[in-house]
């Protein structure tokens, strides 16, 4: 089975021009890590070139334009260099053989990246996540005989071919379990390929944007646009195996647990409206939070004689160039969509019901650079510490900023730390605007966090500023044919338009029906648009149901998804071999576990920015609980994932 864990790196060939010219583009953190492994000598690390800083904020300000990322200065950046090259020309000359280097090294080029001491849970947890080792150590592969005749009569079926669903098949593969994974649409990919809009791309760097296993080492750009996305998990699927367990152009209608037999029957349709049902023994849901589109209820919609279309299912044929567009939305979805059609569109018109808080990121259209590239491939270990120095920088230190205190008073901010985001974000903003009509349109009244706070890199507010472009915030009464009238009676007039609304990202799992011990239904315990799970992955009363990015599970402050559903993958897996292990036929998450769980949950959510009474946001449900996000930080989610608890599930 492919994996591309191995720390030893191609070997360098390339003459010293070809290299000089390459290390423009890398890392300048990452690049020093390289050496030390190149080298075997730390001293480097002692010396007064460091790191800099690891804010976010003020990484990608214009107070921070004479350095490079990680606040080098450019000075700096050439002193590393020209050492770096030298220490690439031995490398080379001796055969690209490395010395070895103790633990207590290593460590201290964990503490260099980071500028401090890290504690020894949180370098075990980012030695797994880089795995320096170059070991897995989130698969699980039954050794034992017995276990394995167990894993092979143990089918289960994986709902959804995305991220989840794609890492799902990779594992349950390594361990030897039969599954099938049922997918609704023609191809793998998930949100990446039904979210096909003009400018759609992801908001977390995509070198950390991946299985921790594979590594992509070719991204076109530093933040991927949706295709490049969409190609790498059809090339993991494919490359893994799993593409020939997908059922395409299937959905599941209903998972019903067999209380006699202890396995569920999943039925599904496939294209043709044939329905059939499937026995598995544990079914695993990885069909996410945002994938049904939720289109807006304003009354009119099906009046309106032009084209209308969701930003989550762009059509193919969709043709916005030289129309006259309306854009309902000013989340992420359209904050990526506007600066695109603006550019062709003969009149846009954006209606805003509340601006968006933006982090300053230059480099959010940026091409990866050639060199980087074969940084990646070839340096020693670089890409490892690549993906580090991404976690890191933007993850660490911004958790605390969205905590809320009690003392604090302001409509605007929860916490002097928070202010001081909003302040600097603000800045942000207000040195790109110079109209002050425009400026209270677009700088936001709630505290940051408070929404999903973008990437921005000045397209967006550029293109508000265009001629052929008007920002609306008064409100939508309704749709008429010939367009959108807004509350003070003015009809505006438009060809096509697009609703960014987002999804019902409050009904999870919906609309399958899924029914449980005693015919409870999960969307009756739920009520709805109540989703809670242990963790976000188990459920009780309904055995051997797992959820891959369930509730609770959303990363507010940066991380990536990825690495979340790494961890989700990892617990169940666990389970699995707690049932295979004991010959248990199901598992049971207790009430009062899982009950206590959520009261954490709802506890910490309520005290967080995005938990705020004043903030409406897509987060919380219809009663103004927070179902959608995860309130710990990704360190202690890692803890709580990393090995279940056997007392906190009922076994039979």
């Amino acid at each position: 089975m492919k994996k591309h864990l191995n720390p030893s790196a191609e070997p360098i060939t390339e003459d010293d021009t070809f290299i000089a010219e390459a290390l423009k583009d890398v890392n300048t953190a990452a690049l020093i890590m390289s050496v030390v492994h190149m080298t075997g000598d730390t001293s480097f690390l002692k010396g007064p070139i460091r790191p800099k800083n690891t804010d976010v904020v003020s990484a990608g300000s214009d107070d921070q334009a004479s350095y490079g990322e990680g606040g080098f200065t450019r000075e700096e950046m050439d002193a590393v260099r020209a050492q770096a090259l030298e220490v690439i020309q031995g490398y080379r000359e001796r055969g690209c053989t490395l010395p070895k280097l103790d633990e207590s090294a290593v460590k201290e080029m964990f503490n260099y990246m980071s500028g401090r001491e890290l504690d020894e849970e949180y370098l075990a947890f980012i030695k797994e996540e880089i795995a320096l080792d170059g070991v897995d150590h989130r698969g699980l592969v039954l050794e034992d005989p017995a276990l394995k005749a167990r894993a092979a009569n143990f089918p289960v079926v994986v709902i959804g071919a995305g991220m989840g669903g794609i890492l799902a098949g990779i594992r349950l593969d390594e361990a030897g379990i039969p599954y099938t994974v049922i997918e609704k649409n023609p191809g793998v990919g998930g949100t990446w390929f039904e979210n096909k809009y003009p400018g759609c791309r992801v908001d977390v760097p995509g070198h950390s944007y991946s299985y921790s296993f594979e590594p992509n080492h070719q991204w076109h750009n530093h933040f991927p646009l949706t295709n490049e996305i969409r190609e790498y998990y059809e090339r993991c699927a494919r490359d893994y195996g799993v593409e020939q367990k997908i059922r395409f152009n299937t959905e599941v209608t209903s998972a019903v647990f067999d209380e006699a037999c202890q396995s569920w029957n999943v039925e599904v349709v496939g294209k043709d409206g044939e329905r059939e049902v499937l026995q598995a023994r544990a079914v695993i849901s990885a069909v996410g939070q945002l994938n049904r589109p939720k289109m807006p209820d304003i009354p009119g919609l099906e009046t309106f004689r032009g084209e209308l279309v969701h930003s989550g299912a762009w059509p193919d044929s969709c043709r916005h160039e030289g129309k006259r567009v309306a854009v309902i939305g000013s989340g992420a979805s359209a904050f990526q969509i506007i600066p695109e059609v603006a550019r062709t569109v003969d009149q846009l018109k954006v209606f805003q019901r509340s601006p968006a808080w933006m982090f300053p990121n230059p480099g959010y259209h940026s091409a990866v650079g050639e060199g980087q590239k074969w940084a990646l491939e070839k340096l020693p270990f670089y890409s490892k510490w690549y993906r580090f120095w991404l976690f890191y920088s933007t993850v660490e230190g911004v958790y605390d900023k969205t905590l809320v205190d009690d003392n604090w008073e302001s409509p605007l901010s929860v916490s002097a730390g928070n202010d001081e985001l909003r302040k600097a974000l603000t800045a942000w903003i207000e040195s790109q605007v110079d109209d002050p009509e425009l400026l209270s349109k677009v700088l936001p009244k709630y505290p940051p966090f408070g929404k999903r706070i973008l990437q921005d890199n000045g397209s967006y507010l550029g293109a508000l500023q265009q001629d052929n472009v008007d920002l609306i915030t008064t409100g939508i009464r309704e749709i008429v044919p010939e367009g959108v009238v807004t509350q003070d009676g003015e009809l505006h007039e438009v060809d096509l338009i697009v609703c960014a609304t987002g999804f019902h990202a409050d009904r999870f799992l919906f609309p399958m029906k899924i029914v449980g011990r005693n015919g409870i239904e999960l969307a009756e315990q739920w009520e709805g648009d109540n989703g809670r799970a242990y963790l976000g992955i188990t459920v009780p009363n309904f055995p051997n149901l797992f959820c891959i990015y369930g509730p609770n599970t959303n990363l507010v402050v940066a991380g990536s998804i990825a690495h979340n559903a790494e961890s989700q993958m990892n617990y169940i897996l666990r389970c699995l071999r707690i049932l295979l292990e004991n010959d248990y036929h199901i598992l049971d998450c207790r009430q009062e576990v899982h009950d206590a769980y959520n009261e954490r949950v709802d506890e910490i959510n309520a005290g967080t920015a995005w938990g705020s009474p004043q903030v409406h946001n897509w987060y919380k449900n219809g009663a103004g609980r927070v179902t959608a996000n995860l309130p710990f930080r990704i360190l202690d989610y890692w803890r709580m994932t990393k090995q279940p608890n056997a007392e906190d599930y009922r076994f039979e």
